[in-house]
């Protein structure tokens, strides 16, 4: 007779049994009823009938209008991702690298756009870009511009403000990666007669290139499924995918392609965090 696995292997399946809970009924369910209402029928301008039709799929990559807007999306969140990462990156070595009372006002300062909502933070850099707005007014102030210009309602706001928005998480992924380096290597680089800039290069870059991975993937993320503030920062003729979907949602009243959409989101989401995690396990097979 073979033995009853012992207890203890239990034990973290009961430790994680109240978080998968949580997520299968507040993820999980959500997600496969959201699956299935983008096979659903759209006639009538009803907000969906029950049936099974790809037809929702095939339009997401027909329709000229919403490739644009998949493609416009991805391209926006990628390059977003990209500057928050080299800028999360300088932000955390500056923070680690610095004592530990420069260490808290940092730190602080990260946190400050985690504690004030989406909106919130929109009303701030409306305050921010438009022509009479605050960086239209230091400019002319200080003399390097000699007329009032303005920001708004371009691409490179909502660029600005998906940055804002997802910097803080990069932050604190680059900073905890940095926390666990020691510092002493970077003593060790320079006694042996390497520079600053080749010790960032051969020693610190690599050790921390697994958290710019994941880094960027989180950063991409929120990126790719924020609404509010490329549709509210933006041009009109900015159109995202989460533009789309509300779209659908309150004014087409097609339920079925916004869910379709909405799952197209999840499905670029899943690829970057397989890359992602594939990314991870060759690095730590490199290590071992």
């Amino acid at each position: 007779m073979s033995a009853s696995p012992a207890p203890k292997s239990y034990a973290p399946w009961l430790l994680m049994l109240p978080a998968l809970v949580m997520v299968v009924v507040f993820f999980g369910i959500p997600m496969a009823y959201m699956l299935r209402m983008s096979f659903n029928l759209h006639v009538d301008e009803k907000f969906y009938v029950p049936g099974f039709t790809f037809e929702h799929y095939a339009q997401l990559f027909a329709n000229p209008l919403f490739t644009a807007a998949i493609w416009t999306t991805i391209k926006l969140a990628f390059a977003a991702a990209l500057a928050t990462v080299v800028i999360g990156y300088c932000f955390a070595l500056i923070a680690w690298l610095k004592p530990p009372r420069w260490r808290f006002l940092l730190v602080g300062l990260a946190l400050c756009p985690l504690l004030i909502s989406e909106v919130a933070i929109i009303f701030g850099w409306w305050m921010f870009f438009p022509k009479n707005g605050l960086l239209s007014y230091a400019l002319v102030s200080s003399g390097l511009i000699t007329s009032k210009f303005s920001l708004m309602y371009t691409e490179f706001a909502a660029f600005v403000g998906l940055i804002y928005i997802t910097l803080p998480y990069c932050f604190f992924i680059m900073l905890s990666v940095f926390d666990g380096i020691d510092k002493r290597t970077l003593e060790a680089s320079a006694d042996l007669g390497a520079g600053p800039f080749q010790t960032f290069v051969e020693v610190l870059l690599p050790l921390s290139r697994a958290g710019l991975a994941v880094a960027f993937s989180q950063a991409f993320i929120w990126a790719i499924g924020t609404y509010a503030t490329p549709s509210a920062l933006g041009p009109d003729t900015l159109w995202t995918v989460g533009y789309l979907i509300q779209d659908q949602m309150l004014n087409k009243h097609n339920w079925p392609m916004a869910s379709a959409f909405s799952m197209i989101l999840v499905a670029g989401v899943a690829v970057v965090m397989a890359v992602t995690r594939s990314f991870m396990a060759k690095r730590q097979a490199v290590h071992v």
